[in-house]
């Protein structure tokens, strides 16, 4: 029985479910806007109606019926014969033929058997464009440099229009205007900040444009032209301070959501800048941008924080800065804080519709019933109704129905329809969660959309675990919401929603990435106009994410196509080149990824040079005069001092500094001024850019004459001869001279007691030098000019200088210069004796030691200066380990005296100098190669070198190490340092050393490479026969790692006798580039090759073959194969050649048939210059002249003596043979006639 009863149950639920399914009251889904709806209607003939539509769409089963009110009564729309249509299957009403009387306010009703929904309610309204009166184009005048209006009365119109002013070429073209002068104010007039001459309409007409964006219609008016006055003067001298010209009231409102805009237009020359503020807080950095050129502050979707008291600052640097502040108060049309919801309920539950709305002014809440106000539907003691809420209990079946929210303020309404359907539905999961990304601390919401009757109830889990409180909650509407997401929230989620007729559940997942951030943002610059500023922005995101880095200014995105001064370069750093005032503002680096994005913002000031100041007054008094200016502005630099300037009549091109730093608190100040002169002054401003342009002069300051007030300045007395005496002084420009006629006055006597005063005038006051001739050599003077004008002698006693006249050449040599000892490989001491005073004839400076070595030359010593009177000093500048030379002389002021006898010595072997260079090289990942070039000073013999390192860890160094063994081989100039760290930074430091120490270091830092190892690059290598070992044989192999390359960490060497089958291999050589391989069989052939290692991995080189010699053969041998080695190729050359000529000497004396006395015949033709020699042949072991030595060779004789015609055996034999003897065998070379200027050709003396 329980069985059956169950079962019953089950069927009884279906059935519910079933009739639940098909029941739904309406929904609206497409309304019309709350506020207002436009439309257009056809005013000209031949103008097309412009159809609108009134939408109204619902959801509901059964489907709903549709009807409407218009102004509060119900509207028959079928009376319109074809013009008013409602849509197939929907409520929207079509429009096709707009006419006037269509305006009014409708309200759509969708209505079936389970509720009646209610849309908002609209007004519906013409839109309008009027015309602008007509008139003719007026002519208005301004004058340049000074703010000016052009007035516009646009024409009424709804939506009220837009209003701009265009330029209207004398063809009828128009253009608008884009000018950061010129600015349009919500009125419709046009501002100019400073009119110019480019403002003037020549060929053109300002125009003023009304525009419908509805109607998509503009009409012109208001035509102008303008007329430019000039006002004469510089652009930089036609300066005027800010003037207002419009300003937002000073209480503004803003609309919640909407966008305001607060105006401050000044008007000024140069152009004011303007900066904005807000009392209390800062502008709101997103939703905040300047417009007009900075004249406006736009903030968008405004909201109740953006409240408060907004200033605007105008300043161009002439006068005092202007200022504005306009107090914000934000309204706000009603909006919902809590939107009611539809309800799927089951019988005897209990549902709540919540409504709560805000606004400013506090909005009214009323509740609608099936269309109709709550109040009006009939009586259910189950329901209660609060203002902000409805609460059905135990529904019932008949309770389904339509229940809206309605709040209404002075701005307007806001309304939603909802209903509750009293149902029997199992959980549906409308909305399945999707697979999300986001990145870590962001906050995320996993969608999990479900209906159901009664309501589902829905969890989340994760791992089989169920997500609740913390960073986790479930909505109202089922979505997940993680707060504060990081990387352990990744993976799968599952929605499970739950009611009393079942479960259903729906799967998503999660991936998080790291968030982006920016590790170097901008900085706030402070530059000087014309100069670049960079802000740097460095980034980092998730990798698997797309990175890029956009730059706005003052919010705006920059546009670097438009705007080519401003650059941005590879590393995404934005520069600005050539800045100026109207770049200042604030910079944003975003740095952003598909999911997230960063910011990071600065702020940028261009600084520029001060106004000119302006010169109040100047008080002309008998020897001064007091200036007076004031400050124009500062460009944003504080001023920090003045600088006044005077020229006079004398010099009336030129400006000279009165003072240079008056400080920037002074406005007035006191200038001294000279005798019979005519003054002007002007004043410059400066600030950390620099100086400004400087103010206007000064009327001018005439002061009348008097006697000079000062003496020449930096008189002095020297001699340019040995037998003159030269007077200079600086000369006294003419605004010293006080007075007409002004003349110098010179006076000398020698300083000896008794002299009397010689003087001379010097009548041009441009001389400088006064030249005394016939003086006695070196004779001290005491000297002196006085400054004279028609009113006398300066008023001030002259100062007494003291000169010499000229010196000469010192006539004595130092005597006894001898070398006391030799101190160092490059020092020794030296002495000699004092020259008499009076031979150095001028003022004694002190010795010169030069001092030289047979390579350098005596042409080019190195010089020594010993000042004073010292007889013998340590002299430092010879060289090491050779012959030096050295003389002494003494010199004066003016020449260098007679060198003494040349002192010769020998220095000891000094410590080298560095190497020339030293370069480090890894070989795998705990060794390195050492290449090193020997020391360009050796200073002695070197006879090795020491190798040094250290670990570098930071700023710190560790202990001094020293590679063994030693280098002692001067020609090694490569090693390898092994047994190193891996990933380490050394310090290897190398010194060349002689018998005498070791030499300056050298050094380098280096760091080995990883633990990483990689192939080696097949290696080379060399090798040498040593000397034999306990008679057997021993080659050294010397490995040639390719540095370039990857030569790997060591090597070792397989060899075998040609011919074996197997390798034999030496161990494993870690420290050296060389291995000996000893006993190896003497006269026999080896093949040989090297196998470089780095880590696992091992590179073999080609395979050479090698000989080794039998024990007496030779003991050290080049590796290159016999066939190819150079001394092979000579040697059988030479063999060759040999042959050849003993070949030639055996045919010569066959044909000679005998011994041909040459020598006889040689002296009986007066030739005796033949020395005796025993044994051997005369005729061929002598030179034929005497300017020869020793044997010749054909090679060794450049310039034989052509071979004569006329050789033959006639001269040596018998008869008059020409040229050939009997078998035609040439034997020229053996003489020949011989002109008595030439020699007779050696080239056969030693082929026998």
């Amino acid at each position: 029985m329980e069985s059956f009863g169950t079962l019953i149950l089950i069927l009884v639920s279906l059935i519910v479910s079933a009739q639940s399914i098909g029941q739904s009251p309406p929904r609206i889904v497409k309304q019309p806007p709350s506020d207002e709806l436009l439309f257009q209607v056809a005013v000209q003939q031949n103008e097309n109606d412009k159809p609108f539509i009134i939408e109204c769409e619902a959801e509901g089963e059964p489907a709903p019926k549709y009807r409407w009110i218009k102004n509060g009564k119900h509207f028959n729309w079928q009376t319109y014969d074809e013009r008013i249509s409602q849509q197939p299957g929907r409520g929207t009403l079509v429009i096709t033929s707009p006419r006037d009387e269509d305006i009014g306010q409708y309200q759509c009703f969708a209505e079936n058997e389970w509720g009646i929904a209610t849309s908002n309610s609209v007004f519906v309204r013409k839109a309008e464009l009027s015309s602008f009166k007509e008139e003719q184009p007026i002519t208005v005048t301004a004058e340049e440099g000074k703010p000016f209006k052009l007035t516009c009365n646009p024409p009424d119109g709804w939506p009220k229009p837009n209003v701009y002013w265009l330029i209207q070429n004398s063809d009828g073209g128009i253009k608008s205007i884009n000018n950061s002068r010129m600015t349009l104010d919500p009125e419709g007039n046009l501002w100019f900040s400073n009119v110019t001459q480019a403002d003037a309409s020549d060929d053109f007409t300002y125009a003023c444009s009304a525009t419908s964006v509805f109607r998509n219609e503009y009409k012109l008016g208001n035509r102008v032209n303008l007329q430019v006055l000039s006002t004469g003067v510089s652009a930089s001298q036609n300066r005027h301070e800010p003037v207002a010209q419009y300003l937002s009231r000073n209480n503004e409102i803003a609309l919640r959501g909407k966008k305001v805009e607060i105006y401050c237009i000044y008007g000024g020359t140069p152009l004011p800048q303007i900066r904005w503020s807000k009392q209390g807080g800062a502008l709101p950095p997103e939703r905040t941008t300047q417009g007009n050129y900075g004249k406006t502050l736009i903030i968008k979707h405004v909201n109740f924080e953006d409240a408060g008291t907004y200033g605007c600052e105008a300043t161009n640097g002439v006068g005092e800065a202007k200022s504005h502040a306009v107090s914000l108060t934000v309204l706000a049309a009603p909006y919902f804080t809590v939107v009611p919801q539809v309800a799927l309920a089951a019988e005897e539950e209990e549902v709540t519709f919540r409504c709560e709305a805000s606004g400013e002014p506090k909005p009214q809440i009323s509740w609608i019933y099936n269309g109709k106000p709550i109040e009006q539907a009939p009586p259910n003691p189950r329901r209660k109704v609060t203002p902000n809420s409805i609460t059905i209990e135990r529904l019932e079946k008949k309770d389904t129905g339509n229940y809206g929210c309605n709040a209404t303020n002075s701005l307007g309404y806001v309304y939603r329809d909802v209903y509750v359907n009293v149902q029997a539905l199992p959980p549906e999961i409308i909305e399945s969660p999707n697979d999300e990304a986001t990145v870590d601390g962001k906050t995320i919401r996993l969608t999990c959309r479900v209906t159901g009757a009664p309501k589902p109830v829905v969890k989340w889990v994760k791992n089989d675990l169920e997500l609740t409180g913390g960073r986790y909650e479930v909505m109202d509407d089922g979505d997940l919401e993680i707060r504060n997401v990081d990387f352990q929230d990744s993976g799968p989620y599952k929605c499970i929603a739950t009611n009393k007729f079942g479960t259903a559940d729906a799967s998503g997942t999660l991936a998080v990435k790291e968030h982006t951030q920016i590790v170097q943002g901008p900085e706030d610059y402070e530059v000087a106009a014309g100069t670049s500023a960079t802000f740097r922005c460095n980034a980092v995101s998730d990798t698997s994410l797309k990175l890029t880095i956009e730059w706005l200014n003052n919010g705006q995105p920059l546009d670097f196509e438009e705007e080519p001064r401003f650059v941005r370069a590879s590393d995404s750093s934005l520069t600005i080149t050539k800045t100026s005032e109207l770049d200042s503002g604030v910079y944003t680096c975003v740095a952003k990824t598909d999911l997230d994005e960063a910011r990071a913002q600065a702020t940028l000031i261009v600084q520029d040079v001060p106004n000119p100041p302006s010169l109040k007054s100047v008080t002309c008094n008998r020897r001064d005069a007091s200036v007076e200016w004031t400050p124009m502005g500062d460009n944003r630099a504080p001023i920090l001092r003045y600088t006044i300037e005077y020229n006079t009549s004398f010099t009336p091109d030129t400006w000279e500094k009165a003072f240079d730093s008056v400080p920037a608190t002074d406005m007035a100040y006191t200038v001294a001024m000279s005798p019979w002169a005519n003054y002007t002054f002007r004043v410059i401003a400066w600030n950390k850019i620099g100086p400004s342009f400087p103010s206007m002069h000064s009327d001018v300051c005439t002061t009348q004459p008097d006697v000079p007030s000062k003496n020449p300045d930096h008189v002095e007395g020297m001699g340019t001869e040995p037998d003159n005496l030269v007077i200079s002084w600086t000369p006294m420009p003419e605004i010293e001279h006080n007075a007409p006629n002004f003349m110098y006055r010179v006076y000398w006597k020698k300083d000896i007691p008794g002299e009397e005063w010689n003087s001379r005038d010097i009548n041009k006051w441009e001389n400088s030098s006064l030249l005394i001739s016939n003086q006695p050599t070196y004779q001290r003077y005491r000297i002196k000019v006085v400054a004279i004008n028609e009113r006398g002698e300066a008023n001030v006693s002259p100062k007494e200088a003291i000169g010499y006249s000229g010196e000469d050449v010192p006539t004595q040599a130092p005597k006894n210069f001898t070398l006391v000892q030799v101190t160092g490989a490059t020092s020794a001491l030296l002495s000699w004796a004092a020259v008499s005073p009076e031979s150095v004839r001028g003022n004694f400076k002190g010795y010169k030691i030069h001092t030289w070595t047979d390579r350098e030359g005596e042409s080019n010593p190195r010089e020594i200066k010993i000042k004073g009177d010292s007889l013998r000093a340590v002299v430092d500048k010879f060289i090491p380990n050779t012959k030096n030379h050295a003389r002494i002389l003494v010199y004066n002021g003016r020449y260098n005296g007679p060198p003494s006898d040349m002192l010769s010595f020998d220095t000891p072997e000094g410590v080298p100098g560095t190497v020339q260079s030293f370069e480090a090289f890894h070989m795998g990942s705990s060794a390195l190669y050492l290449v090193w070039k020997r020391p360009e000073q050796p200073n002695g013999h070197l006879t090795g070198y020491r190798i040094y390192y250290q670990v570098v860890k930071g700023t710190k160094v560790g202990p001094l190490m020293e590679r063994e063994p030693h280098i002692s081989d001067p020609k090694q100039t490569r090693a390898k340092l092994a047994g190193l760290e891996t990933g380490a930074k050394y310090r290897i430091h190398i010194r060349a050393t002689t018998r005498a120490g070791e030499g300056k270091e050298y050094f380098i830092e280096m760091r080995t490479r990883g633990s990483v190892a990689s192939k080696p690059d097949p290696p080379k290598f060399k090798w040498h026969r040593l000397p034999s070992d306990n008679g057997l044989a021993a080659i050294k192999v010397v490995w040639l790692p390719n540095i370039e390359g990857k030569p790997g960490s060591h090597f070792y060497v397989r060899y075998r006798m040609k011919g074996e089958a197997n390798f034999e291999k030496t161990n494993n050589e870690m420290a050296e580039d060389y291995i000996i391989v000893r006993g190896l069989r003497p006269g026999e052939v080896y093949e040989f090759l090297v196998v470089a290692v780095d880590g696992d991995y091992s590179s073999e080189s080609e395979v050479e073959e090698v000989e080794t010699y039998s024990i007496e053969g030779p003991m050290i041998q080049a590796k290159e194969n016999v066939a190819t080695a150079g001394w092979f190729i000579g040697m059988m050359l030479a063999i060759a050649f040999l042959l050849l000529v003993l070949v030639i000497v055996c045919i010569i004396k066959r044909n000679r048939g005998g011994k041909y006395a040459v020598h006889e015949r040689e002296a009986a033709r007066g030739r005796n210059d033949y020395p005796e020699e025993p044994g051997g042949f005369h005729e061929y072991s002598q030179p034929l002249d005497g300017k020869s030595q020793g044997r010749g060779s054909m090679s060794s004789d450049p310039k034989q003596a052509p071979e004569s015609d006329t050789d033959s055996m006639a001269e040596y034999g018998e008869g008059d043979t020409e040229g050939m003897n009997e078998d035609g065998s040439f034997i020229g070379q053996y003489g020949r006639h011989k002109k008595p200027e030439e020699s007779t050709s050696a080239a056969f003396a030693t082929l026998v």
